[in-house]
């Protein structure tokens, strides 16, 4: 049957206003359900004028719909949920510990070292100074370095290392317990600071030269040369500091290893020394996760470590590598009453090397009241709040419970007095006792977005303080926290 032409006109028409309303119906769809689309995607929708229809051609006309992606929500802090990612964090890395399991992370974990040279450093008459070669002999180290780390860990670490020269003259500090000579964490911080503001390190390296024919000449005949040396190396610092610190002397390469024929080979004798201090940092792991973790110096020959008593470097004399090595891949043999276990770093132990992680570290904190008053530490121990701004240094203890430390006084931090949960108990502040009962508290959240600083017993009772210059009490929460009860607590 044949339709007349204006009834064929109408029917396209309403088709093709019905695909246009269905298509732009499906594009807020998108944006409402976050369905995958590239930025700016643009959906390409064909329409007809009443005059284009009447052409032979039936020309075309596109029109552009643009579609924007929706952003997923960021999910709200809490102090609750963020207690349960440190708590699996470390779940994960013990668990594969006792299973001897080396699955991969998914993502590698992003590792930032900062690397100062020292061009010249001092100690009394001594002076010692790089050459130009030495120079770019550290510069093949840190490639090195960062290249045979990446190899041995299976690549679940992405290290990215900055180099920085200081030609200022620098003045070493001697070990208290022997003539060694070292270049002391706090003698650098300042240099550190100026780097680290601006990219937050997870460690950091620092080398001297003490060698080469140029230092012995310039040093022979000096009262102090001969008696006292730079130590080869030596880590004050690690994972349970808030920046673990290594520094070493750079030495001479030996014969044949530099230029380096392939740098993901650890040839170079100073890379072994890198890695021998780098791996004190994470001793602590034992500790923090309740583990047999090995000595760094366990080669030189302990029981428990079958194949090291009577161990000797590798044939190429580079300071044990083979044992570094299966320490950084979790495969040291260790025995105990007669059973073999495979120790060191397990996959899952490489997120905890990053910076603050293994401290427990949260951030740094104001603490205010709903009258914009700051919760304030006193020298002589007392907690009251003041319009003074105060910062609190916040620490995951475990169990949902938090350590909060008084940014003035580093070594004070909140505690309930006695660790008496009882009604009106007084609230200080103090050193570190070991009694976590009165120096943890929960961080439970308000309707209103503030928190309640509750003990950790079965009361709850919050911290209250009625005014400025009154003194930290615990009290009572019946429903809903009164605002001496209320507190907003913002990283800063």
């Amino acid at each position: 049957m044949a339709i007349k032409s204006n009834t064929r006109k109408l029917i396209i028409l309403l088709l093709t206003l019905s695909m246009i309303f269905s298509l732009a119906a499906c594009s807020k769809s998108d944006e409402k359900t976050g369905t995958d689309k590239t930025d700016n995607s643009t959906i390409k929708v064909e329409s007809k004028t009443e005059t284009e229809n009447n052409k032979d051609n039936n020309e075309k006309k596109d029109e552009t719909v643009t579609v924007t992606p929706t952003a997923e929500p960021e999910p709200e802090f809490s102090f609750e949920a963020l207690a349960r990612k440190f708590d699996e964090n470390k779940s994960k890395a013990k668990a594969q510990y006792d299973n001897e399991d080396y699955t991969n992370l998914v993502e590698p974990v992003k590792y930032n070292i900062l690397w100062l040279g020292y061009t010249q450093v001092s100690y009394g008459d001594l002076d010692f100074q790089m050459t130009d070669f030495d120079r770019d002999y550290l510069q093949a180290v840190t490639k090195n370095f960062e290249n045979t780390v990446e190899r041995i860990t299976n690549n679940n670490l992405d290290i990215s290392i900055d180099l920085f020269f200081v030609a200022d003259e620098t003045e070493l500090t001697k070990y208290e317990y022997d003539n060694w000579l070292f270049l002391a964490p706090e003698t650098t911080q300042a240099e550190i600071n100026k780097y680290d503001i601006n990219r937050k390190y997870d460690t950091v390296f620092t080398t001297i030269q003490t060698q080469g024919d140029e230092n012995v000449q310039r040093n022979t005949g000096k009262s102090e040369y001969g008696v006292n040396g730079a130590i080869l190396g030596y880590s004050p610092r690690g994972i349970q500091d808030d920046l673990s610190y290594s520094t070493f002397d750079l030495g001479q390469p030996r014969e044949g290893t530099y230029p380096l024929a392939n740098p993901e080979i650890p040839s170079l004798y100073a890379t072994a020394v890198a890695v021998h201090e780098w791996m004190h940092h994470f001793e602590y792991l034992g500790k923090y996760l309740e583990i047999e973790y090995p000595p760094t110096h366990a080669y030189f020959g302990e029981e428990q470590y079958p194949g090291y008593k009577k161990y000797t470097a590798d044939q190429n004399n580079y300071d044990f590598f083979e044992f570094y090595e299966l320490v950084l891949q979790g495969k040291l043999p260790y025995e105990k009453d007669g059973n073999i276990k495979h120790v060191g770093m397990y996959p899952e132990m490489w997120p905890l090397t990053k910076r603050g992680v293994a401290r427990n570290e949260v951030g740094k904190f104001t603490i205010k009241n709903p009258n914009g008053e700051y919760l304030h530490a006193n020298e002589d121990k007392t907690l009251t709040i003041s319009s003074e701004k105060s910062l609190w240094q916040i620490y995951y203890l475990s169990a949902d419970r938090f350590i909060l430390i008084a940014d003035d006084y580093p070594d004070l931090r909140i505690d309930l007095n006695n660790a008496w949960d009882v009604e009106d108990n007084n609230v200080g502040v103090y050193v570190y006792t070991g009694y976590d009962d009165a120096q943890s508290w929960k961080l439970t959240k308000n309707a209103d977005g503030s928190y309640c600083i509750r003990t950790p017993y079965s009361s709850g009772r919050a911290l209250s303080v009625d005014s400025i210059g009154g003194l930290a009490y615990i009290s009572t929460t019946d429903g809903e926290p009164t605002n001496v009860q209320k507190w907003y607590i913002e990283e800063v």
